[in-house]
């Protein structure tokens, strides 16, 4: 809110979100109206807390503010699980159910949570997780 070009870019997303029946210079109306109202509280540092505190009379302004609270930030995170998907899924593993993939894809992404569990831990839930063998007879 309290950047110099701040009024443009809400302009340029009313504009681009124009599909969803909403006017650019209502949108630009309305934020200029909630930037008055909220002049003396500096505290306001996030996109929620400033939707939060929009009237609800104001849709079109709220609605740019959902639209900005769901937009990524980047396509970092997106890149970067297509890129486990190439290393998961290779040729050696190209006939593997949805949920193993889905698993070995956790598992990749997340090492970091991976490496941290206890061994033993985990080998004592599944020894007390009970018998697993199979009657064939």
């Amino acid at each position: 809110m309290q950047a110099i070009d701040a009024e443009a870019h809400v302009q340029k997303l009313a504009e681009r979100y124009r599909h969803l029946h909403i006017e650019p210079d209502r949108v630009v109306s309305q934020w200029r109206l909630s930037r008055h109202m909220f002049t003396g509280l500096h505290s306001l540092t996030s996109l929620t807390e400033a939707y939060t505190r929009v009237p609800s009379d104001f849709n079109d302004l709220r609605l740019m503010y959902k639209i900005a609270l769901t937009l990524p930030v980047t396509t970092a995170s997106v890149e970067r699980g297509f890129s486990k998907l190439a290393y998961v899924k290779n040729k050696l593993r190209s006939t593997m159910s949805q949920e193993r993939l889905e698993c070995l894809l956790l598992a990749s992404a997340e090492k970091d949570v991976l490496l941290s569990l206890s061994v033993d831990d985990l080998v004592s839930k599944f020894a007390s997780s009970g018998d697993r063998r199979l009657d064939l007879g």
